[in-house]
C-alpha cells in the first residue's frame, strides 16, 4: 500500500503535526460571524430610530403623517366644484371671491361678491369685503355704496367708516372734508379701537399737508 493510499480520508497535518480544521468547520465559522454582524447592525438601527422618535416626543406622529399643502389653485378648483354642484353655496362664493380678489382678479371676484350679497344682503362683513375689493379694482362709486350700506347696518362698526374715509382721501381729487368727517366719526364711535388710532394718524397727516 502506497503512502497516498494510506493518507486517503485523513485531515491534512500542519508543520506542528496538528490537524488543520476541516472546510465544513470553516464555513460554519464564517456563517456565524455574518449572523452576529447582521444582528449588531439591526440593533444599532433600532437604537438610532428609537432615539429619533424619543427626541421628537409627541411630534413622532406628525413625523409619520404626510404634510399636505393646500394651494390657492387647488382651493379655487374645489370652490368652483362646490358651486357647480350647489350654485347657492354662499360660503363657497365668499371663499372663491376672496381668492380671486387676493390674486389680482378683482373684476371676476366682484361677480361672486354680487351673488353673495344678493343671498345675504344684511351681512356687514360681506359688504365690507365687497367694498374693499371694489376699491382695489378702481370701482370707487360702487365701493362707496357698499361701505355706506355696511355703516347703515352697523353704525358703530369702525371698519367701514374708516374705509369710507380712506376712499374719500384717496379720491382724485381728494375729498378731504368728507374724509375728515369719517375719521372723526371713527374716533367718536370706537375711541379705543385700532381704527381710531389709524384715523387719528390720517387726521394728523391731513393737517400737515394743509
Amino acid at each position: 500500500m502506497t503512502s497516498r493510499t494510506r493518507n486517503r480520508g485523513r485531515r491534512p497535518v500542519d508543520d506542528r503535526g496538528e490537524r488543520a480544521p476541516s472546510r465544513r468547520h470553516s464555513r460554519l465559522f464564517v456563517a456565524l460571524a455574518v449572523t452576529i454582524s447582521a444582528v449588531l447592525v439591526i440593533t444599532l438601527i433600532e437604537v438610532v430610530v428609537l432615539d429619533l422618535f424619543t427626541s421628537r416626543g409627541s411630534d413622532a406622529d406628525d413625523f409619520l403623517q404626510p404634510q399636505i399643502a393646500v394651494t390657492p389653485g387647488a382651493q379655487e378648483a374645489e370652490m368652483r366644484a362646490r358651486l357647480q354642484e350647489n350654485p347657492d353655496d354662499v360660503n363657497a362664493m365668499l371663499v372663491l371671491a376672496d381668492l380671486l380678489a387676493n390674486t389680482g382678479r378683482a373684476s371676476e371676484a366682484v361677480q361672486w361678491y354680487e351673488k353673495a350679497v344678493q343671498a345675504r344682503p344684511d351681512d356687514v362683513g360681506l359688504r365690507v369685503a365687497f367694498g374693499r375689493t371694489l376699491m382695489q379694482g378702481g370701482y370707487r362709486l360702487d365701493a362707496e355704496i357698499q361701505f355706506k350700506k355696511a355703516i347703515e347696518l352697523a353704525p358703530t362698526n369702525p371698519e367701514p367708516i374708516f374705509l369710507l374715509g380712506q376712499l374719500y382721501q384717496e379720491s382724485d381729487p381728494p375729498r378731504e372734508s368728507e374724509a375728515r368727517a369719517q375719521y372723526e366719526r371713527v374716533i367718536e364711535v370706537a375711541p379705543d379701537s385700532v381704527y381710531a388710532e389709524r384715523a387719528q394718524e390720517q387726521l394728523d397727516a391731513l393737517d400737515r399737508a394743509s
